[in-house]
Formats: C-alpha cells, structure tokens, sequence
C-alpha cells in the first residue's frame, strides 16, 4: 500500500539523542505516524550493523543507508550503487601517502585499513568500537561508502580524486561517495523505484550532509542543534536532539 506521506530522519544528532539512544517520546511519536499511514524511513551516513538496535527501538524497518548508496525499504532492498573497485584502490593508495587510513562500509561490516589514534577517536566519538582490520575487504565484497579517518589535510583529496565526494561528518572523518551519491540521491530513487513520486515527503536533519535531502523533499525541518546552513533550508526548526526535537517537530509540521 502506498504510504499516505514518507518522513526521513537523520540518525546522529537528530534522532539519536546525545547518549545514542532514542527518546521515548520519539518511539512514540513513530508508532502515531504508521498509525496513520505514514512511513518513517531512516536516512543515515552509517550502515545497517551499526543501526541495529535503533531499528529494533523504533521498530523502522526502512533506511537510506551510507549517505544514498544502499536503500532498503520495509525491509527489501530496493537500490544499491557499489564504489568502483580501482577507483577505491587509487584513493587507498592516495590515503596511504598521506598518512591517513580508511574504513571500508558494505552493508553487513565494516573494516578498517589499520588501527590508529583518529580510527578510535571517530567510532569513540559514534559510540562504537573500532572495527576490525582488512584493507583488502573492497577486492572481496561490495563495498558501499568509505570514511577517510583524518583531523586534518581535506584540501589534498577533492582535486587529486574527482570521481568522489569528500563531506566531514565528524571531527575525525570525512565521509566518501561517488559523485553525485548523496540522501538525496537515495531518496529520488527510492521514490522511483516504489513509484511514490506523488507521495509528500517530509525530513528531519542536524548537519552538513542532510543539505541535499532538505533540497529534495516537500518539507524540512532542522533540529535547534543543527549547523547553521541547514537551519536555513528548513521551513520549521524544532528543539534539539535532547528535547523532544522529533515529536515537537512532527507537531510543527502537522503530521502529528
């Protein structure tokens, strides 16, 4: 059954609460919106194992996982876009020469090239233990999305690699997606592959890369806690994270 409106919410600093763990009163307010029709669909940098026990909190069964590369609706996966194979090889060794190591994302795992000081510092920062080590995990299996674990140095990665897109999402990384990869780019084909190009959408985020996803849905809203620029893409701005942003938000908007 088409789905009277679809509603995609950012994970870190929107949904998840600062604990990394989801308000009461947002499992609530997701129960009222599939009450009436309404699919809430998660939109997130990071990839199903690492989502696991927000899906089993809020009982979500739909995701736009690895910032658009992998789509999963009502638990089938409907999209998938793997990174080139060379294409990551290149930037592996061009990390390398920096210094720099790199997490490798499919959808079940993710691997790291080496275990450093920044590798620990970023999955610290996620509430997350440092993943295990195969730098040659992208010859074997399909890989989705690549972090570069670095604090600094961005500037020697976007000229060098065209073909990627490079977005600090932490102090500690830089997300990595082809060109053109994006929410939004998950979003546009998840509603052309469900056929729900007539379906209102609607979305909630806090950072830089949920720029896109505002831009491509019906209505935004930006949690108080949200980066400026967002703040002013959204048609509403609800409180923060910590405050009830989601439920008061969805009030906000009227879907609630």
């Amino acid at each position: 059954m088409k789905p009277a409106a679809i509603c995609f919410f950012d994970l870190d600093g929107t949904l998840l609460m600062s604990d990394s763990e989801v308000a009461q009163s947002s499992v609530m307010a997701l129960e009222a919106l599939r009450a009436k029709n309404i699919m809430p669909i998660i939109a997130t940098g990071r990839t199903l194992c690492e989502i696991e026990h927000v899906l089993a909190a809020t009982g979500m069964t739909s995701v736009i996982a690895m910032n658009g590369q992998y789509v999963m609706y009502d638990g089938q996966a409907v999209y998938t876009n793997p990174i080139d194979v060379e294409e990551i090889r290149t930037l592996h060794q061009g990390a390398k020469s920096q210094g720099v190591e790199m997490a490798f994302y499919t959808e079940a795992k993710i691997r790291g090239t080496a275990q450093n000081e920044v590798m620990e510092k970023h999955y610290r920062y996620l509430g997350e233990a440092p993943p295990e080590v195969d730098g040659a995990l992208y010859l074997k299996e399909p890989v989705y999305m690549l972090l570069l674990l670095l604090e600094k140095g961005d500037d020697y990665f976007p000229d060098r690699f065209p073909y990627f897109q490079f977005v600090r999402n932490t102090p500690f990384s830089n997300d990595v997606v082809p060109t053109g990869g994006s929410k939004a780019r998950g979003i546009a084909k998840l509603l052309e592959v469900m056929d729900f190009g007539d379906v209102p959408t609607y979305a909630f985020g806090d950072g830089m890369n949920d720029l896109e996803m505002f831009e491509v849905v019906d209505h935004a809203i930006a949690m108080e806690n949200a980066v400026p620029a967002l703040k002013e893409k959204a048609e509403f701005i609800t409180t923060d994270n910590n405050s009830d942003g989601i439920e008061k938000g969805l009030q906000l908007c009227g879907l609630l």
